[in-house]
């Protein structure tokens, strides 16, 4: 005996087998967020090259000639560009991982696209995965950019081995990941667009002046390291300086030692829980 269905439940069967999946709708978001953001040239340039101006400023105040871990003799240093680059890619990942995404996700979340596309059939996750991979998008730029202007114009030497680059691979991603989540938790706490980008350059300024980004980390007050130490852009700063500064260097460290075990447990720390604080606290659609 035969069992006929009626028409209308066969097409929504069809509709749901060719439904697409998270993962596809997110790497398709990411591809319409990079479109979008390509196209507002002068934040693109700014927010790329902010980095090297940086870099380059330091090495203008303090010039070309080895500085860094020289003896008395000024033997066996390094140029100040040398020195700042580890910190620079470092600080591309709080400026891009969590200044910019946090007042992009908020901007959105007040002008109403947010509400609008909470009312489409895409998931908040695939959202989220498109401003993520939009994240990783303009630090890899930032990066490649970074390392391009300290070989050609700063004659800084670049790692050779690859599980250097590797290392620094992984890092930008966990950096990025710990981020890119606590920004979309933080983007709950502010009450316009126009406060989540002035809240957001708070703690960017304050963990880039206390994370060994600009000044040597062993310099700071040890009550200052130690508040310091549970955020992500010390250690961050510090596994750079294991790829890129010569051997030697990690005797003014901490402990004199780089501890990549303890930074790759931070950071996978505050990706986990930047994860749950953000799926509790970023509410979708947005509520009133």
């Amino acid at each position: 005996m035969s069992t006929t269905f009626p028409p209308f439940a066969a097409h929504e069967t069809v509709r749901a087998a060719w439904r697409p999946s998270v993962l596809r709708l997110g790497l398709g978001r990411i591809l319409l967020e990079i479109k979008l953001f390509n196209r507002d040239v002068l934040s693109l340039v700014l927010v790329l090259f902010f980095p090297i101006l940086m870099m380059s400023l330091f090495g203008t105040v303090f010039g070309d000639e080895p500085v860094f871990g020289a003896d008395p003799n000024g033997q066996g240093g390094i140029t100040p560009a040398h020195y700042y680059l580890p910190g620079m890619l470092a600080l591309s990942t709080i400026l891009s991982g969590f200044q910019n995404l946090s007042s992009y996700v908020a901007t959105e979340r007040f002008n109403g696209t947010v509400k609008r596309l909470a009312g489409t059939p895409l998931p908040a996750a695939s959202y989220f995965i498109g401003k993520t991979g939009q994240t990783l998008y303009l630090i890899v730029a930032q990066t490649a950019l970074l390392l391009l202007a300290a070989a050609v114009l700063f004659d800084v030497p670049l790692p050779r081995e690859a599980g250097q680059w590797g290392l620094m691979a992984l890092l930008m991603l966990l950096a990025t990941a710990a981020w890119a989540t606590v920004a979309i938790a933080f983007t709950a706490l502010p009450k316009s667009a126009q406060s989540a980008s002035t809240l957001a350059v708070l703690p960017v300024l304050l963990l880039s002046f206390t994370s060994g980004v600009y000044f040597p980390f062993s310099q700071l007050p040890d009550w200052l390291q130690s508040i310091s130490n549970f955020f992500p852009l010390r250690w961050t700063a510090s596994a750079f300086r294991s790829v890129f500064l010569p051997a030697g260097f990690e005797a003014v460290e901490p402990g004199g030692t780089y501890n990549l075990p303890l930074t790759f447990l931070v950071l996978g720390l505050w990706v986990a829980a930047g994860a749950v604080v953000a799926r509790l606290a970023f509410k979708w659609p947005p509520q009133k």
